[in-house]
């Protein structure tokens, strides 16, 4: 056998002797092999440590409110934009570690991020304002603005997601195995929450640190686990050869849920983030964690079954 076709670790790339541990037609060394097959118990705990991470940020920024000075002007809407941005970064940290066996490089990973913040402000701007002009007619009535965010808004920003991934990552060497449709997802979604955070603060002339920081955390896990539902029906369809409404199917579920989460996180916003309101902000939430929950199962489903498909090539 030639140097080229010496048959190689998919991973470190050292040269393999058979008989071969494959896995989905890719080979192994025995120690990423080992890697695949090594029980993940840190996973759920990891998880649980995330969400109190992010209920510590939220639960901080309640505390803070009342103890300092009232903000406004610059001072205001500079905190709001730094508060915007933790919620997404410490989430891109934590679907990052759990593709554990072949972690994506930084550079894709910013490149599907900032795709998706850049498109997300185009189709607000091209999309969402210039052709539906959703701002005239969604304040309208409850049914408008419902109608709004289901037929518009979250099929729009799914849209989004759909195309940061496919553009940017689908087609290329580093788009190799399923967990890597969730990872990317979920960062395409980070991408549109962070926009949509971002413009939440800028066109409210900053926000209240208690209620903004739940709002802007919330988004953010919502539209990641969206964006990473989606790009578990993306990865499905290029490895298991899923029939051709698999993806259309998987848009049509991430897009349904994305606008049922606008609708409600758009009527709190609507009301002016009031005490009255944190009934509509809690039920967001509670979208958000069914989603993220739903995510969680997936990826665990992800990173375990492949082993069960396990067979050598003699």
């Amino acid at each position: 056998m030639s140097a080229d076709d010496q048959v190689r670790c998919c991973v470190c790339g050292e040269p393999l002797q058979p008989p071969y541990r494959v896995l989905n037609g890719r080979a192994y060394c025995a120690r990423h092999f080992a890697l695949v097959d090594k029980p993940h118990p840190g996973f759920w705990r990891a998880t649980v440590v995330q969400l109190v991470v992010i209920a510590i940020f939220a639960g901080a920024m309640a505390l803070i409110d009342p103890l300092i000075a009232p903000l406004d002007g610059p001072v205001l809407i500079l905190v709001g934009l730094a508060m915007a941005l933790v919620p997404s970064l410490l989430w891109i940290s934590f679907f990052y570690r759990q593709d554990r066996l072949e972690p994506e490089p930084k550079h894709k990973i910013a490149a599907v991020f900032l795709t998706a913040v850049v498109l997300t402000d185009v189709a607000s701007r091209w999309l969402i304002d210039g052709l539906f002009h959703v701002r005239d007619w969604a304040p309208e009535q409850t049914l408008s603005s419902a109608l709004a965010s289901l037929l518009v808004l979250g099929p729009v920003y799914l849209l989004v997601v759909y195309l940061a991934v496919r553009v940017m990552v689908y087609p290329t060497e580093e788009f190799d195995e399923r967990m890597d449709g969730i990872v990317y997802g979920t960062v395409a979604g980070l991408g549109v929450a962070t926009m949509l955070n971002l413009r939440f603060v800028l066109d409210n002339g900053g926000v209240a640190l208690g209620p903004g920081a739940v709002n802007v955390t919330t988004t953010a896990m919502a539209v990641a686990s969206f964006g990473g539902l989606l790009g578990y029906f993306m990865a499905g369809a290029k490895f298991e050869h899923k029939p051709i409404w698999w993806v259309p199917a998987g848009y049509a579920l991430s897009a349904v849920l994305s606008g049922l989460f606008s609708w409600l996180i758009g009527e709190v916003s609507a009301a002016g983030l009031g005490v009255q309101h944190w009934r509509s902000l809690l039920l967001g939430l509670a979208v958000a964690l069914g989603a993220f929950f739903a995510l969680v199962l997936l990826m665990r489903r992800t990173t375990g079954a492949p082993v069960a498909g396990v067979g050598r090539a003699r």
